[in-house]
């Protein structure tokens, strides 16, 4: 699972943030030492600060989508623990990456100008006098910690783009060249009666699913367009639309029989499958369009690669965490952003690393779903469901 970003490392959007607590009780002394690395001290209040802004910013997003209920119990990544639990690793994770990388600042030649100091005594300011004393006890927030927590946010920036800058962005057309296919299924996986019971088609009805694909390609042969063709032969049918290149995720049966295919041209027979038959019509053999698209994304993937490789290099002599500390954090105390402009904002931003992926994960899942939505319900169990890009 790749870590997509950490946008909330932001010093507008984190002093943009006001918070109002609904349940509070904690007591952790924020000036306890949560963590060493390399001799050198993390005090609680700083990890707190990021873990408990990431909370609320969290709970504001993750919450719409999973309900009322404490999300830090579920296991939302399906990883067998509690969101929580991986939560706080990934926070502290992330903190450790952002103190290796401080340490490293010289080797990129990387300053904080007075100018990038006074922003973030400001936003620090600012993050202070938007939120209430009450917010401010519980998340261990004063100036010295929030403003620390924003320098290793600007650090963290402005370290990932030199790291990245070394990344090869010389992306060939061969290398992301992607077709663009438009294509339905005409499905005979079994379906389930109203008392739940599985129900198989007959050799007669497949042929006779078989056969409505055929009609479609025939109409289209005619001059028909693609998708009034199957409307024609099945009013509820949905097409989908779909770029692919070399790392195509597609059935191999389906971009096998689009690949003997010119532009505009039609598969000559329905495309058999274990759950149905296709049927495909290629849009253009070379989309200059999804083919920028891919080779930002070949770029994107470079970028995060380089900057994974450099950062692991950088490993430190030791980094323990003082469990006795860090143990006492939970998420009992409930935080709600005030501003529904700021908790859009944080929505987009998705917070820590941890959040983020499962933020996008649950987005990519979504995704998934809706545009495989016509061949998911007709293919119920189907195996050879795509993963739409």
């Amino acid at each position: 699972m790749k870590k997509l970003g950490k946008k909330l490392a932001s010093a507008g959007l984190i002093a943009g943030m006001t918070m109002s607590v609904l349940t509070g009780c904690s007591s952790a002394n924020v000036n306890a030492t949560v963590a060493t690395m390399d001799g050198q001290e993390i005090k609680l209040g700083e990890v707190l600060v990021a873990l408990r802004t990431g909370q609320a910013s969290t709970e504001s997003y993750l919450g719409s989508l999973f309900g009322d209920g404490n999300i830090w119990e579920q296991d939302l990544m399906g990883s067998g623990e509690a969101y929580g639990v991986s939560y706080k690793e990934q926070v502290m994770e992330s903190f450790k990456e952002r103190l290796i990388l401080e340490k490293h600042m010289a080797d990129y030649g990387i300053e904080l100008t007075e100018e990038e100091k006074t922003a973030i005594s400001d936003a620090a300011d600012q993050f202070l006098a938007d939120n209430s004393k009450e917010v401010l006890k519980e998340i261990g927030a004063d100036k010295d910690t929030v403003s620390r927590v924003l320098t290793l946010y600007t650090i963290e920036a402005k370290m990932s783009s030199a790291i990245k800058a070394e990344a090869d962005t010389n992306v060939t057309d061969e290398e992301a060249a992607q077709k663009t296919i438009e294509y339905a299924l005409f499905s005979t996986a079994n379906t389930t009666d109203e008392e739940g019971k599985t129900v198989e088609l007959t050799e007669e009805e497949k042929e006779a699913v078989k056969k409505q694909a055929q009609d479609t390609i025939d109409l289209v042969k005619g001059g028909e367009a693609f998708a009034d063709a199957i409307k024609e032969v099945d009013a509820n049918k949905t097409t989908l639309t779909n770029s692919y290149g070399a790392d195509s995720v597609l059935s191999e049966a389906l971009t096998t029989a689009a690949d003997q295919l010119k532009d505009g041209e039609i598969c000559a027979e329905p495309v058999e499958t274990e759950n149905g038959w296709y049927v495909v019509q290629m849009v253009t053999t070379f989309d200059e369009e999804a083919t920028e698209q891919k080779k930002e994304e070949i770029i994107s993937d470079r970028q995060n690669e380089r900057y994974q490789e450099v950062l692991e290099g950088w490993e430190t002599e030791s980094f323990e965490i003082n469990s006795k500390v860090w143990d006492k954090v939970t998420f009992a105390d409930k935080f709600v952003l005030k501003s529904e402009e700021t908790e859009a904002e944080t929505a987009e931003a998705a917070t820590e690393a941890e959040a983020t992926e499962a933020a996008a994960e649950t987005a990519a899942t979504e995704e998934e779903t809706e545009t495989a939505e016509a061949a998911t319900t007709e293919a119920a169990s189907e195996t050879e469901s795509e993963t739409v890009k």
